[in-house]
């Protein structure tokens, strides 16, 4: 692990990373399920990562440690996306209205799940996609 990276002093483990998406109510890196900020008030999230914010702080480096000051449901969001990146996961969002209220739902992928980012060697290659609109 002794690649650099511009957030962390010390790469996440997949332990931490775990007990990070515990707060969220997510079992591991392969639990797809969608969650809510809302989701994230009943379930205490914000409250469980100040109570991880001494082990969190530990891989942070001390310039960007000001991710775990004033924690609320937007910088949880944060910190949960600098932690799954680094095992290649992201924190997909979108907008859907719930009950006549846009709300932003949040569902973790793994990054190679972009089947729609064209490179250069996709453009001249003929590729067959398939486009789903199924939510």
């Amino acid at each position: 692990m002794s690649k650099k990276n511009q957030t962390f002093r010390n790469l996440p483990d997949i332990n931490i990373t775990n007990l990070l998406l515990e707060t969220f109510g997510l079992e591991n890196l392969d639990d797809n399920r969608l969650f809510t900020r809302d989701h994230m008030v009943e379930i205490d999230t914000v409250e469980k990562i100040n109570k991880l914010t001494s082990k969190l702080s530990e891989y942070y480096l001390p310039c960007k440690k000001n991710y775990l000051e004033d924690i609320n449901e937007k910088k949880s969001i944060t910190i949960l996306r600098q932690f799954v990146k680094i095992h290649n996961y992201k924190v997909s969002t979108f907008e859907k209205s719930i009950k006549g209220k846009k709300q932003m739902i949040y569902q973790l992928t793994p990054i190679n799940d972009d089947y729609l980012s064209l490179t250069k060697k996709d453009q001249t290659e003929n590729r067959k996609y398939i486009i789903s609109f199924d939510m």
